[in-house]
């Protein structure tokens, strides 16, 4: 990716404004010019929520700082130029997000993930339920840093190896947990002071509208598509697989990033609602005994909606939301190169039918 200095444009201006007798810079330029401002985490409240072309600060620092680590080869000053943009569409192209250059929400969560120093909130939807060995992300810095508090001597470096897994056991010794190694949900909510993470309860008829509103609440919250995402023992974003990849990025990038396939999602939203496990994939779950094939006249919010020719080559599954102006709606993990969101039931073709969990 081309640099694109400030340096060249800013001397201009300093010579403009030498020749007019000025002291200063012109208001018409970044202050400063040579001095590079301090990086400003970009979702701190100190940045705005779009960062975009044309403002120079610290929250272009970071940015230009995180487009580098991930392989850009911008010069890191702060101000936002075209080959910022030219580098933000390029990262956004990579990652399946919308190419607009524009640097707001979903752009900043993933850029964040790339840079692995720094920590991210182990209970946030950015960090997987269990973390894996040998992941290497800011989730893992936090981890690290957490256990340092606790009496660890672990160097940060960012890579859940075997000293961390080994310090991670001596932590639940210490707190009465089962010396696993695996930084699970208990184990996070010792960490950090919590409250243990309780069981769903089975919420009975009331299942269905929560299946509802846990699906919405997913939507708007940069949770990714992620081939595999989903499948581990505990239920909810997890690192995906590359194993039978399909999706539209290369190389796979399911393997290093957190999140949900669509069966992982339904998975997650029934287990939220006290309903169990309703199953892994697809093809378990549309054979699992307790649904029961409805109607699109019977089925009501919450129900799961399938796609395939058969249940032998279901592919897609979502939840059934209702209707907005007769129009069939459903909550998905749609593809790789998408997020959470919204879809009309008739935006797949091959519409297998309504299933709804009887018992």
């Amino acid at each position: 990716m081309p640099a694109y200095g400030n340096l060249r444009r800013a001397g201009r201006g300093l010579a403009v404004a030498a020749a007019a007798g000025l002291l200063a810079l012109s208001t018409a330029m970044p202050a400063a010019a040579a001095t590079i401002p301090a990086r400003t985490n970009l979702l701190s409240s100190d940045c705005p929520s779009t960062v975009k072309q044309g403002q120079f600060s610290g929250c272009v620092t970071e940015l230009q700082t995180l487009l580098d680590f991930g392989g850009a080869s911008l010069t890191v000053d702060g101000d936002f130029g075209p080959a910022t943009t030219a580098a933000v569409q390029a990262y956004q192209t990579s990652k399946g997000l919308t190419s607009d250059g524009l640097v707001g929400p979903a752009t900043k969560s993933a850029l964040y993930y790339e840079d692995p120093a720094v920590a991210i909130d182990l209970r946030t939807l950015r960090c997987p339920v269990d973390l894996e060995p040998n992941e290497n992300d800011g989730c893992v810095t936090e981890l690290q840093n957490k256990l340092n508090a606790h009496g660890a001597s672990l160097t940060v470096d960012h890579v859940l190896g075997t000293g961390t897994t080994s310090a991670v056991r001596t932590y639940q010794s210490s707190v009465g947990l089962p010396a696993t190694g695996v930084v699970n949900p208990a184990t996070k909510a010792e960490l950090y002071g919590d409250p243990a993470p309780q069981q769903p309860a089975d919420l009975g008829s009331g299942r269905y509208a929560a299946v509802v509103d846990f699906g919405e609440q997913a939507t708007g919250q940069n949770i990714q598509y992620v081939w595999g995402g989903g499948h581990e023992t505990d239920f909810g974003p997890s690192i995906g697989i590359c194993d039978d990849y399909g999706g539209s990025i290369t190389p796979c990038p399911a393997d290093k990033e957190v999140g949900l396939d669509c069966s992982g999602f339904a998975r997650w939203l029934y287990w939220r609602a006290g309903a169990g496990d309703i199953g892994q994939t697809t093809k378990d779950q549309v054979v699992n005994p307790r649904f029961t094939k409805v109607t699109a006249a019977t089925a009501i919010p919450g129900d799961l909606v399938f796609f395939g020719g058969s249940a032998a080559t279901v592919h897609h599954v979502g939840v059934y939301t209702g209707t907005v102006n007769g129009v069939a709606m459903m909550v998905n993990a749609p593809q790789t190169a998408s997020y959470v969101r919204d879809d009309t039931i008739a935006s797949h073709s091959d519409l297998l039918g309504y299933y709804h969990l009887s018992s």
